[in-house]
């Protein structure tokens, strides 16, 4: 009787610990789902297909297992265990969408992410990839796929890499003695290792060192800016392949430096933002990163910023006189810095014309007239000594300056273009001044 009672005593148990375990094996939060969902999106099939180097990634995976793996063959009908359908109700089932397959392994869904609109609101391809863009080897080959050339890399006709013509004029530019480097001191020193052992984080590298490289300046610029107002660098169809970049720092001219037509003219090149007071015609840009960043990302996002700067300046430049394109000249700067080595890095970004061979093996890549050349130019850690410290800050000033000095040019030459377009409607059409937008423009 004991041992009936004992075993009774054993079973119930044994179906309590089955009933406490069961809520461990329930389904995930809506949060932790929608999470979820939003993490296993992935890129369109031309994004794939348009890349010349596959890198092992999560979602390349996810795009080779929706490509290769089919699910099982079908049941047959008499295997199916079905008794006394009703054809109104099989009817009325099927014209709703028949049963819902999507947890099917490698079923071919055709409905749209489920993602909770207050968390992302008319998402886009390019939302989807911004979490991705410059930390992903993809981005990085993409680049290279659509004639962004990055630093090194090699010629499609020559095996070293290209420099722009007036690569020793801004080197010996940059070196230029300033007064404000020659009068730093062992206590400016001193205080600029303090902030560099403080400076854990982008946003405080950005506050305390980056301030005290660049000083005290007018030139117009602005920080943790997303360039929304630009023409995508690399498309697909209406796709756009990249995310919109947010700089940490970019330099440009005043909007009202350049004439209000060439701004509407060319606004989806060389005015980056939707706030269309922002400065225009962004040349100069700086990518920080903190003690924990990672060197390559800084390096893409440098490279991705400048070369949409050098876009800009290439379409004003064509627009200004097009015989001046073939100079293989440089007009764009592209820094970086980061924290954990205190190394600023000064790039150059410029165009140069393509013998288009490095993509005659990408059948689906159009013709490319112009490819962008990524250039080193210095490179300095700044916490080694004083002199190296000075060194740094000189670099960074003038290379400020001398990017504002091309930006000032152009804005000039396009202004005197204006006028002179201006002088020769007015001999046949008299008009105003603003008809061709020059109100607010120092000619």
């Amino acid at each position: 009787m004991s041992s009936e009672i004992i075993a009774i005593h054993t079973d119930r148990k044994r179906e309590l610990e089955v009933t406490e375990e069961t809520p461990e094996v329930t389904a995930l939060p809506t949060a932790k789902r929608q999470k979820l969902k939003h993490h296993q999106q992935n890129f369109p099939p031309s994004f794939w297909d348009n890349l010349s180097r596959l890198w092992l990634t999560s979602r390349s995976l996810r795009e080779f297992d929706r490509r290769t793996v089919w699910p099982n063959s079908p049941v047959h009908a008499d295997f199916t265990g079905a008794r006394q359908v009703d054809p109104i109700k099989l009817v009325q089932f099927a014209e709703e969408g028949g049963p819902n397959l999507e947890d099917l392994r490698a079923y071919p869904s055709t409905r749209k992410p489920d993602v909770d609109r207050e968390e992302a609101p008319n998402q886009t391809m390019s939302d989807i990839a911004a979490a991705t863009s410059a930390y992903d080897p993809t981005f990085h080959q993409n680049m290279i796929d659509h004639g962004c050339l990055p630093r090194l890399y090699p010629s499609a006709s020559q095996s070293v890499a290209q420099r722009p013509q007036n690569f020793d004029a801004i080197f010996a530019r940059l070196e230029m003695p300033r007064a404000s480097s020659s009068a730093l001191t062992m206590e400016n020193f001193h205080h600029f290792l303090d902030q560099n052992t403080q400076a854990v984080t982008e946003n405080k590298t950005m506050s305390s060192e980056i301030q005290t490289i660049a000083g005290v300046s007018t030139i117009p610029s602005l920080q943790d800016v997303l360039f929304n107002h630009l023409e995508p660098l690399i498309k697909v169809g209406k796709d756009a392949l990249l995310s919109q970049p947010k700089v940490d720092l970019y330099d440009g001219n005043n909007p009202s430096d350049l004439a209000t037509s060439v701004r509407n003219s060319l606004g989806d090149y060389i005015v980056p933002c939707e706030a269309t007071d922002r400065p225009c015609l962004p040349n100069f840009f700086l990518e920080a990163k903190g003690k924990s960043g990672d060197s390559m990302v800084v390096m893409r996002q440098a490279w991705y910023a400048g070369c949409l700067g050098a876009r800009g300046v290439h379409e004003l430049r064509a627009w200004i006189d097009p015989e001046t394109l073939e100079d293989k000249n440089a007009y764009t700067i592209a820094c970086t810095y980061e924290a954990g080595t205190a190394t600023l890095i000064i790039y150059t970004i410029h165009l140069r014309r393509s013998s288009n061979s490095h993509y005659r093996r990408i059948s689906s890549m159009p013709s490319r007239r112009y490819e962008y050349r990524m250039s080193l130019m210095h490179s300095v850690s700044m916490i080694d000594n004083l002199a190296s410290f000075a060194r740094g800050i000189r670099l960074y000033q003038n290379a400020r300056e001398w990017a504002k000095e091309q930006r000032d040019q152009l804005c000039a030459a396009a202004n005197r273009k204006v006028m002179s377009l201006k002088a020769a409607s007015a001999s046949k059409l008299p008009g105003s001044e603003d008809e061709l937008g020059m109100d607010g423009a120092s000619g």
